[in-house]
């Protein structure tokens, strides 16, 4: 059994929020320009991708669908083009690449001295593949899985598949739902990242589980951890 750190990759390892924000205020000013009030486009269109993400979780289709729905709420008559033209801003997100924590090259460098290193993404595969081809750090890693979704039985399962000693091992992750209350659950250390992230579906109506670290800054995490075992 080794001891392990296990990160989540969107808005830990990378800042991919940006990449939505930046979706979101191009959509929303294509209906300013029709009359619509920003502020309301907005809300609309992040509660629309709420209520999607019941039936479509973190799926690629989900986002896209949002826009549209977006623009039919407001634009009921919208041409076939203009679905499509909207759709095609959203998608942008899953192929642009998306920013690398800045600290990274040390947090590796150190952590490898005394832990193996893991990436649990959650998301469409085709589209954390896409994320993980412009990442320069994944030959680092000795693990990196994949899942639709996490809970405290993905954690548990990593840990059996990869010989983890969940007792001194660590889950870093930007989400209460999908990183650190499974990764407590399933007897790992967590550290939650105070990153920009879809805190609507992450962190809304959730607690912070005791013994749980909190930090605003990925390379904390070299002050959190401890860096000799004995």
């Amino acid at each position: 059994m080794d001891p392990w750190v296990i990160f989540d990759a969107d808005n830990t390892l990378w800042a991919t929020e940006s990449l939505y924000d930046e979706a979101r205020h191009a959509l929303v000013q294509a209906l300013v320009a029709r009359g619509v009030d920003p502020f309301h486009a907005e809300e609309v269109q992040q509660s629309i991708d709420k209520e999607l993400y019941g039936s479509l979780g973190y799926s690629s289709e989900r986002f896209p669908t949002s826009f549209e729905r977006t623009l039919v709420h407001f634009l009921p008559d919208s041409s076939e083009e203009d679905r499509a033209r909207v759709k095609a801003i959203a998608q942008e997100v899953f192929v642009r690449p998306a920013s690398a924590h800045h600290s990274l090259e040390i947090i590796i460098q150190k952590l490898s001295e005394s832990y193996r290193l893991g990436i649990l993404t959650a998301g469409e595969r085709w589209v954390q593949q896409q994320r993980l081809r412009h990442f320069s750090y994944t030959s680092r890693f000795d693990a990196i899985e994949i899942v639709d979704r996490k809970d405290s039985n993905v954690f548990v399962q990593f840990s059996e598949k990869h010989s983890v000693d969940r007792r001194v091992s660590w889950v870093v992750g930007d989400s209460l739902r999908s990183d650190v209350i499974p990764a407590r659950l399933a007897g790992f250390n967590a550290i939650l990242l105070d990153a920009r992230n879809w805190d609507r579906i992450e962190m809304s109506s959730l607690e912070l589980p005791p013994d749980v670290f909190r930090t605003s800054d990925l390379l904390d995490v070299l002050s959190i951890i401890p860096l000799q075992l004995n």
